[in-house]
């Protein structure tokens, strides 16, 4: 194995999601959030992660669940990164840098 590998560097991430989003429980809870991120962001027209966080939190939900599932919220229903990022408010991230979504072609 080289020190870089695209190849070897997706697979293993396909690999870590499925394992991720591998207990019932878990899938159940990413699927409420991608819905609530498709609903978030046809009527926004944009969405992030601390967005689909914070009307999680307001139905109950806890987004941190998620755990490495989250990496997977934005993964299929037509989502696009924008190419916008932005600091996130959430403590628990640490200020880190998240994507800006849409749904649809990039324009």
């Amino acid at each position: 194995m080289t020190l870089f590998d695209q190849a070897e560097a997706d697979r293993r991430r396909e690999q870590g999601l499925a394992a991720a989003t591998a207990t019932e429980a878990r899938q159940a809870l990413l699927a409420q959030a991608q819905a609530i991120a498709v609903a978030l962001c046809d009527a926004m027209g944009a969405v992030t992660s601390d967005d689909v966080a914070l009307a999680m939190s307001k139905r109950g939900l806890d987004y941190d669940a998620l755990g490495n599932a989250a990496g997977a919220v934005f993964r299929g229903n037509g989502f696009v990164w924008t190419g916008e990022a932005r600091k996130s408010a959430r403590p628990s991230t640490h200020a880190r840098v998240i994507r800006v979504w849409t749904r649809g072609e990039r324009g």
